[in-house]
């Protein structure tokens, strides 16, 4: 299952608020909830759109005042304790659908109306209700709401303890100065087949569509142990290119989007991250790209140990010394990298080589012509060699002379 979802100064809330506050944490374990609840959490986001009207001045530099962010986690917090509430009162089978539609009915502002000749513009407030029933039964609620350039997000999930659902996650932001902070751009989970949840966001900025994501595998929190972070990872993406996937494996877990390219002229290409689960650890694994020519690419930015994984043990030292060189080179001054070609290799249909050729103004002692050997396998690729001297068995037709 799946779907698409710095401390500032502190700034006391309004006394209505307080007020609102703590008559809703004497309620909180009351049913059916309060309405001292839902109406502190609208308040909070009346208070935010007020603070957003005047503490986000200048996009160029995307800073939040210390007031709009104080603001926004105080919405973000009451929020979530109304989540607590109403969660608390649902049965153990809930009708998802109603509990959706009432949750959005009493914890988020009204639709605008609009005016004849006016077009309806999509509302960014929304409340998503899902259940995911293995291995254990999880109950998930996410609440987003429009920040300038984006949205950011809370996310809730509830596990069901004796006759009641009672929280076992909890995942948001934290305080922010600029808008890059919040849980926005893109917001995703899937369960795993261990129980566990993958969990991705993106952050909101206003000036390029060039941005970044982080992943998380979390273990919800169970009666004798508080929720964990398994799996960290941040990775730069490309928005609007191509669309962001998150998806369950049988034995992991695995992403996809656009990413940089070293080659300054195709300066994206289509990006794998596929993980295999063993307990609480995480291994990256193959497919790490589409082609020969990106696998060539992922496998320059990789870390030593993974690009030593996916060599050939016979090489491996060769290449990653090698490879330290190219990467040295292509940080100098004025050095640009280029993939030129890729071809086959005679009598070894799984044989590739991919030409590297490094731009500089004046000829580099070390040489601008680099080859990369590969095997393509039947998930992925193994890294053969990387030398100056191409191999001459490798002298087919381009088979990606198209530079896209």
């Amino acid at each position: 299952m799946t779907h698409t979802a710095r401390r500032p100064r502190k700034v006391a809330p309004p006394l209505a608020v307080c007020f609102l506050l703590a008559s809703a944490a004497a309620q909180a374990a009351q049913c059916p909830v309060a309405p001292p609840i839902d109406e502190a959490a609208r308040t909070a986001y009346q208070a935010m759109q007020q603070a957003m009207a005047s503490g986000f001045d200048d996009e160029a530099d995307n800073t939040v005042s210390p007031a709009l962010g104080q603001a926004i986690e105080h919405y973000k917090q009451t929020l979530a304790d109304a989540f607590d509430a109403h969660l608390a009162c649902a049965p153990a089978t809930p009708d998802l659908d109603a509990l959706q539609a009432g949750l959005r009915q009493r914890l988020l502002p009204a639709p605008k109306p609009v005016s004849d000749g006016e077009v309806a513009l999509p509302d960014q407030n929304e409340i998503v209700v899902s259940l995911s029933d293995s291995p254990t039964p999880l109950l998930l609620v996410s609440g987003g709401f429009a920040i300038p350039c984006g949205t950011d997000n809370v996310l809730r999930g509830y596990r069901r303890d004796g006759d009641t659902w009672v929280r076992a996650l909890d995942w948001q932001s934290g305080p922010y100065k600029d808008i890059s902070g919040a849980y926005g751009d893109l917001f995703m989970l899937s369960r795993l087949a261990s129980g566990d949840l993958a969990l991705m966001h993106g952050t909101p900025w206003c000036t390029s569509r060039w941005s970044h994501l982080a992943v998380e595998v979390i273990r919800p929190a169970t009666a004798e142990q508080d929720q964990r972070t398994l799996l960290h990872s941040e990775h730069g993406y490309v928005r609007d290119e191509q669309e962001v996937q998150l998806k369950a494996r049988p034995d992991g877990f695995e992403w996809r989007a656009e990413v940089g390219s070293l080659d300054g002229d195709l300066l994206t290409r289509p990006g794998i991250f596929r993980y295999r689960q063993e307990g609480e650890s995480f291994q990256r694994i193959q497919p790490a790209a589409s082609n020969g020519r990106g696998f060539v690419d992922e496998w320059l930015r990789v870390d030593a140990d993974l690009a030593r994984a996916w060599a050939d043990p016979a090489g491996a030292e060769a290449a990653l010394t090698a490879r330290a060189e190219l990467l040295e080179l292509n940080k100098r001054s004025g050095v640009t990298l280029a993939y030129t070609a890729v071809r086959g290799c005679k009598a070894d249909p799984t044989r590739f080589q991919v030409d590297i050729e490094l731009d500089s103004p004046q000829p580099l002692a070390e040489g601008n012509q680099r080859y990369v050997g590969i095997r393509q396998q039947a998930n992925g690729f193994t890294l053969l060699g990387l030398s100056r001297t191409a191999d001459p068995a490798c002298n087919g037709r381009d088979l990606m002379a198209r530079r896209g």
